[in-house]
């Protein structure tokens, strides 16, 4: 029986890896944004700011991420906020982390700031695992850690050290 898909939630699909920081195409640093994550204690909500670095633009997002049963695949839904509505939520407790986020061809690369300074991964996302499977790994992704929980946003907030 397929798994039913919680009101408003939308499916995503990611792989996510390690990347060789000295084997991967130059970032454009004008293009990047700059995420700053809170990991809401006592649930899976996530708490998001963007900064657009060209621009200087802010959004504001309130994420969940349900449970997958398949980590490759899960449900996800966003509210988007005003900066008023940001300020409020961000004093709530949790774990923060941040990363400057460049778009490189197919994936996005995340280059950890503060205590995970050093960690670059990259991730794909597709509307369904057939297609995240399809796409093409280029070689500066050194390997693949979707199933790893370690690796996941909120695991590395709260451990603020990167795996292994």
């Amino acid at each position: 029986m397929p798994v039913k898909l919680p009101k408003y939630a939308h499916w995503v699909a990611e792989r996510r890896f390690l990347v060789d920081p000295a084997n991967m195409p130059g970032l454009d640093a004008a293009g990047a944004r700059r995420i700053e994550d809170l990991y809401i204690d006592g649930g899976r909500l996530r708490l998001r700011a963007i900064t657009h670095l060209s621009s200087g633009d802010r959004e504001f997002k309130l994420a969940k991420k349900y449970a997958p049963d398949n980590p490759l695949i899960g449900p996800m839904t966003n509210l988007y906020l005003s900066a008023e509505e940001y300020e409020v939520m961000s004093k709530l407790s949790g774990a923060r982390i941040a990363k400057l986020r460049h778009k490189l061809g197919a994936f996005v690369v995340d280059v950890f700031e503060g205590a995970l300074e050093g960690l670059v991964t990259a991730e794909c996302e597709a509307t369904n695992r057939m297609a995240a499977m399809k796409v093409e790994i280029p070689a500066w992704c050194v390997r693949e850690v979707t199933d790893e929980m370690a690796y996941t946003g909120g695991e590395l907030a709260r451990t603020q050290k990167a795996p292994g």
